[in-house]
């Protein structure tokens, strides 16, 4: 029996981590599209228009995250709060199942709200333009399948078989995961090969040992097969060959120039456990100080090995984006949270971390708990690259809420990085909207395909943004393919964007204006023929259709 006072302790305890959760969640809610966020939107809203992925919108993503953005566009339309919306009932929905996870494998609920409160943390501290991504509903499923094999008395397939629909819902989670991003799906084989050996362990012959590794490939399979069998019925199938298994191998192999598989699996190894935030790095830490009592527990492997899955994953991608690794914090913090359990058992005189005979009070030392959790919160986070930490971008959402978040120029601030500036894109969109017809349509030569959803007009290709035309394997096709589209199409608008420039992606360090002026002559001519440039808004010239009557600002090029 709990202590009348531990259990009070543990109880605030609990608040205290759900009031994190709900300060996390209120943040990235108030996030708006990056680049890629607003790559998905796009195509999710050809999708609900009756068209398919690749075949009438580009991207190289895998086919799954344009159906959960298409999910969110059905809440919100254009609005960016839909997919939020989904994202934040999805984190809640995942801290509900650690915590009914920890409670059944580890026999204490309060182990699955602070493995919540850090995934939550780390996920909100991963900002506008590393979240909602295809790793971060991955993981949330990731998590939903492992749950589904965790069960009400915490038994595994070593004390007695689990229902195959168990199984069965846990592959399909996985199957799932891996139209998000195929390495995830990997967490599927090391859950079944964990029930195997565990089913072993129980002294089971080899056919009840084999069913979980089967039932749960049966469920893997099932929603990669519909997904084809859905491509295969609207004429979209070699489009998503061309696109996933032709155009993406190029652009992995980038990556892996002049470098070996060792070395990248080293540097997933060592960016995920240092390199994002302390309060993980700190949990796992304690958690490894008492491995005895903290990682001996049901369900610790299984943790650890999908999380050895994903890290591979990371390394094969090899570009090493910090949403690379959105998948991985929930599992990673699992694991923390079980060290830093140990330390609040401490705290409370419930446990030897640092010896239980200390003389420190018990209040004393739940003090210095909650001290060490807040200083390691603040020391490494996860954001990256940001004007800012994250608590100050906090603090500054907050006080824009507060203000009613009407000031669109300061929201926009929070929304910009690099060479993406979130107001100037807006600003094209509003001159868009006044020269653009509703029947016309309108062509961003560039990387923000997010100003077509802003415009609120058609695209007049199906390429929504400009790297096939940039990479040296697919520009020759593409450009052909670009310019028979415009020519059709005749878009009233054009807009050419500059300074655009990441080798990484494109594997040069020429901008969109640069390619157009120097290496691109028949998109070049198309302009000085037909098009007057109206305006320069950011880092963005405007063009306008000559004979569509709209004033011209500058003379033809």
């Amino acid at each position: 029996m709990l202590s009348s006072s531990f259990a009070t302790r543990d109880r605030t305890f609990r608040f205290a981590l759900a009031a994190v959760i709900a300060f996390c969640g209120l943040q990235i809610a108030l996030y708006h599209h990056g680049r890629d966020q607003g790559i998905y939107a796009l195509v999710a809203r050809t999708l609900l228009e009756g068209g398919m992925p690749y075949r009438d919108a580009f991207d190289f993503k895998p086919p799954g995250i344009f159906v959960i953005y298409a999910l969110g566009r059905l809440l919100s339309g254009s609005g960016e709060w839909g997919i939020r919306l989904i994202e934040v009932a999805g984190l809640f929905a995942m801290v509900a199942a650690m915590v009914t996870m920890a409670g059944r494998w580890w026999g204490d609920r309060t182990i699955g709200w602070l493995a919540g409160a850090l995934t939550a943390l780390v996920h909100a501290q991963l900002e506008f333009w590393h979240t909602a991504q295809p790793e971060t509903f991955g993981g949330m499923l990731s998590i939903f399948g492992v749950w589904c094999v965790c069960t009400p008395n915490g038994r595994t397939e070593r004390e007695e078989p689990l229902p195959a629909w168990r199984y069965l819902v846990a592959g399909v989670a996985f199957g799932m995961t891996g139209l998000l991003k195929p390495p995830l799906a990997g967490g599927g084989a090391v859950l079944g090969l964990w029930a195997a050996f565990e089913a072993k362990r129980g002294g089971r012959p080899w056919r009840a040992v084999l069913r979980p590794v089967a039932i749960v490939f049966i469920g893997g399979v099932l929603p990669v097969a519909l997904c084809l069998g859905w491509f295969w019925a609207q004429g979209a199938l070699a489009a998503l060959h061309e696109t996933l298994f032709v155009f993406t191998p190029h652009y992995t192999e980038l990556s892996w120039r002049d470098r070996t598989l060792r070395g990248m699996l080293y540097q997933s190894l060592t960016e995920w456990f240092v390199n994002y935030a302390s309060i993980l790095t700190i949990g796992l830490a304690l958690g490894l100080a008492t491995w005895q009592t903290a990682w001996k527990r049901t369900g610790v492997t299984l943790v650890i090995g999908i999380i050895a899955v994903q890290l591979v994953g990371v390394a094969l991608q090899a570009k090493f984006f910090p949403y690379h690794y959105g998948a991985t914090w929930p599992f990673t913090a699992l694991l923390a949270a079980l060290g830093w359990h140990s330390l609040w058992g401490w705290a409370n005189g419930r446990g030897a971390v640092l010896g239980s005979a200390s003389r420190i009070s018990v209040t004393a030392r739940s003090w210095l708990f909650i001290g060490a959790l807040v200083i390691a919160a603040q020391l490494r986070t996860a954001t990256k690259d940001l004007a800012g930490s994250f608590w100050e971008r906090a603090g500054y959402r907050l006080s824009l809420v507060a203000g009613g978040w009407k000031d669109d120029v300061k929201i926009d601030g929070l929304a910009t990085v690099a060479d993406v500036n979130a107001n100037g894109n807006r600003q094209v969109a509003e001159l868009l909207r006044k020269h653009v017809p509703a029947n016309g349509s309108a062509f961003v030569w560039g990387f923000e395909p997010v100003i077509y959803d802003l415009a609120n007009v058609r695209a007049a290709s199906r390429f929504i943004y400009n790297v096939p035309q940039r990479v040296a394997w697919a520009q020759q096709a593409s450009r052909s393919e670009l310019m028979c589209e415009l020519l059709t199409n005749r878009p009233q608008a054009i807009v050419v964007a500059s300074g655009d420039v990441f080798p990484v992606v494109t594997d040069n360090i020429f901008g969109s204006d640069y390619v157009l002026n120097h290496d691109f002559p028949e998109l070049r001519n198309l302009l000085d023929s037909t098009y007057r440039k109206h305006s320069r808004v950011d880092d963005f010239d405007v063009y306008l259709r000559a004979d569509a009557g709209a004033p011209s600002l500058e003379g033809p090029r």
